[in-house]
């Protein structure tokens, strides 16, 4: 007799941030990028990831910097896909706002 075990993990990485972590449209668009998609239950885990998720689909964000608010409009564009998934793709805003996040960490870094 044979014994079968099947593993499945429905992760695209969203549960491996940090509750702060899932609370930074930056730190979860760069793992949305990578991944391409995430799963329903991920993506529903808690509070913090399901408000940040929401947010970026149907909001988008809006930043102040320097006592300028800047609204960037939705970051994220969903594709639905074979039930736990979401396909996902940045929206120019998401992409912009992941460069500009590089380049003021790169000149964090230069500084160091």
């Amino acid at each position: 007799m044979t014994t079968s075990f099947i593993a499945c993990s429905f992760s695209a990485g969203l549960d491996d941030l940090t509750r702060k972590q899932q609370a930074d449209p930056i730190a979860v668009l760069r793992v949305l990028k990578a991944a391409g998609r995430f799963s329903s239950f991920e993506a529903s885990a808690n509070d913090v990831i399901a408000r940040t998720i929401t947010r970026m689909i149907h909001k988008g964000l809006t930043t102040i910097k320097d006592g300028v608010r800047t609204n960037h409009g939705k970051l994220i564009e969903v594709d639905d896909a074979p039930y736990p998934w979401t396909n996902v793709k940045l929206t120019a805003a998401g992409e912009a706002l992941l460069a500009a996040a590089s380049i003021g960490s790169e000149r964090e870094e230069a500084g160091k």
